[in-house]
């Protein structure tokens, strides 16, 4: 059974086109350093066109991430963790954004200086 990772930013003012660009470099750039073996699914920014709309107000980033088959909690919170990083680096370039964050039905804390991850012993390079 895979668990998703659910994200979404909202602020009261919208997103800047160079904002967009640079939350799509950072999950461009963690999918291809993806270091955990072959990539079960990349890291899911949903379609800006989509987002904001009447029935998501102020919505300005969203969007999910599947996690592998849990085969060991370790594996497992690693490569979550690499996902949290990747989110991290983009919750940096919105500034002013109230985040909520779910492990499918779970909330993680998440925004301003606080960032949760996942207790993971993890291997040196």
């Amino acid at each position: 059974m895979s668990v998703s990772l659910y994200y979404t930013a909202r602020r009261p003012y919208p997103i800047t086109a160079e904002e967009k660009a640079v939350c799509e470099e950072i999950a461009e750039r963690y999918d291809a350093n993806y270091p955990y073996g072959e990539i079960y699914e990349g890291f899911c920014i949903y379609d800006w066109e989509a987002v904001g709309g009447e029935e998501e107000k102020n919505v300005i980033f969203s969007g999910a991430t599947k996690l592998p088959p849990i085969e060991d909690m370790n594996s497992f919170f690693q490569i979550a963790n690499w996902w949290l990083k990747c989110l991290g680096e983009i919750t940096d370039h919105l500034p002013g954004a109230q985040w909520d964050l779910h492990l499918d039905d779970m909330p993680l804390e998440w925004g301003g200086e606080t960032r949760f991850l996942f207790p993971a012993e993890e291997e040196d390079d």
